[in-house]
């Protein structure tokens, strides 16, 4: 028996040294190299990636000659994307995890993803038919269509279990409602229409596909960012304010129309505009002020607008001339006078650019509450400006003593230059998972990418 037993440890060793395959860290290196490249492929214009993940798809046991193959497509994949990984910096005989591991994007966010990506790949396979109630579904409601709807939430994650409510819409399913909504940019209120079913309806492999193509395109653009800045991601309406590489600040935003887009662009803010006079674009006063004018010829005057000529003479009608005017070409500048009613609120923080757009303050905060903020004419409204000023008046404008001693003057129009620049970046990115591992999705509010496509 004893001779046996030695055989079979003798035969088992054998087939270990063969087959790679019993290595349980090659097993690992092997899932973590080809979830990736599943992610990857996933992107609309990764053709090499999918023909490479097909060529894996008969079977997935580990072989060598599949490892390097796949580690020098995901390595060229991120060099073209000008990310730095570790895998250059590896000595010779790192093991197969370790070259696995060192393929993958530093950023915390990329095992959730990953994680995530695979879980609605998996969940592509089951049945998703779609949802149709026939009209708009409240809490208290009685459908046929709620077992089908809380399915499909518990599914996506937004329900932990199945609750036995047969087809009442409960509070419980409610709060599973708001979840999902929450994390779509919809209004939270519960209500089941055609946002919240539109989304509801979305293949889980579109959803992937989302995931992925904005996970790249952040960690593409995160290489370049330095350790202090301010980033607005426009479908999600939200700013971020990151200092020494810690977030100080995160504040909703209003955006551009989507027939007035707010530009993506990079630039860096030299100056924060205490109590800005706003001189009106024309492309503004032609679409939004002469309507107003035309209206109303006390408008001018009820909003503290000036209007000059092109050699700085003030100009001075009476109302029904203004209305008459309005109706003409218009020779005329018109600037807003700090106060109240000035449409750049307490503070403009100017940047250079091309579009004439800046980040600036609102009087119309009730904005700020609704889901849906591609609002404005392409200028960027914050919510927290105050705050933003406050901070930067404390850490980055040149003369603070001056900033600390105008703080209780709301007329008086005055530029604070920064020590030095802080650079700005206005993003474009849909989909992301967060840092506490929930998937968050927005609208694709600037029809940037391409028609959704049925991959049920």
């Amino acid at each position: 028996m004893a001779d046996f037993r030695l055989l079979l440890v003798l035969l088992c060793g054998l087939l270990v040294s063969v087959s790679h395959a019993a290595e349980p860290d090659d097993d690992t290196a092997w899932k973590t190299l080809t979830e990736q490249l599943q992610m990857l492929a996933l992107l609309p214009e990764q053709e090499q990636l999918r023909v490479a993940m097909q060529s894996l798809a008969d079977g997935q046991s580990y072989s060598l000659d599949k490892q390097q193959t796949v580690e020098q497509e995901l390595a060229h994949f991120w060099q073209q994307q000008g990310v730095v990984l570790p895998f250059s910096a590896l000595p010779k005989d790192a093991t197969a995890l370790q070259r696995a591991l060192a393929l993958e994007p530093q950023r915390p966010e990329y095992q959730p993803t990953v994680n995530r990506i695979q879980y609605l790949l998996w969940l592509q396979q089951q049945p998703w038919p779609e949802i149709r109630p026939g009209g708009w579904l409240r809490p208290g409601d009685n459908h046929a269509a709620i077992p089908q709807i809380t399915q499909r939430l518990l599914w996506l994650g937004d329900l932990s279990h199945y609750p036995d409510n047969g087809y009442d819409y409960t509070d419980a399913l409610a709060t599973a409602v708001r979840h999902f909504q929450g994390r779509h940019g919809l209004k939270q209120d519960a209500v089941i229409g055609s946002q919240t079913l539109r989304w509801l309806n979305i293949a889980p492999k579109q959803r992937a596909i989302w995931l992925a193509q904005s996970f790249v395109a952040e960690t593409r653009y995160r290489e370049q960012l330095p350790s202090s800045y301010i980033l607005v991601n426009v479908p999600a309406y939200e700013l971020q304010l990151v200092d020494a590489g810690t977030p100080v600040l995160q504040s909703r935003v209003v955006v551009g129309l989507p027939n007035r887009q707010t530009p993506l662009l990079q630039s860096r803010i030299s100056s924060v505009v205490l109590n800005p006079g706003w001189h009106v674009p024309r492309s503004i006063l032609r679409k939004d002020l002469l309507p107003h004018i035309r209206k109303d010829g006390n408008y001018l005057k009820q909003k503290d607008f000036r209007v000059f000529d092109y050699q700085g003479h003030q100009i001075e009608q009476t109302p029904e001339q203004w209305q008459q005017l309005a109706y003409g070409r218009f020779p005329y500048r018109v600037v807003q006078q700090p106060g109240a009613h000035s449409a750049l609120g307490r503070f403009k923080f100017h940047f250079d650019n091309s579009f004439d757009v800046y980040l600036h303050d609102t009087p119309e905060k009730q904005l700020f509450s609704r889901a849906d903020r591609a609002l404005s004419s392409g200028c960027v409204r914050v919510e927290k400006a105050d705050e933003l000023a406050q901070w930067l008046g404390q850490h980055w404008v040149r003369d603070p003593r001056k900033w600390h001693d105008m703080q209780q003057d709301f007329q008086t129009t005055q530029w604070f230059a920064l020590t030095q620049p802080l650079p700005v970046y206005i993003v474009y990115w849909t989909a992301w998972v967060d840092g506490q591992g929930t998937a968050q999705f927005r609208d694709d509010v600037y029809h940037k990418f391409s028609t959704v496509v049925d991959l049920r």
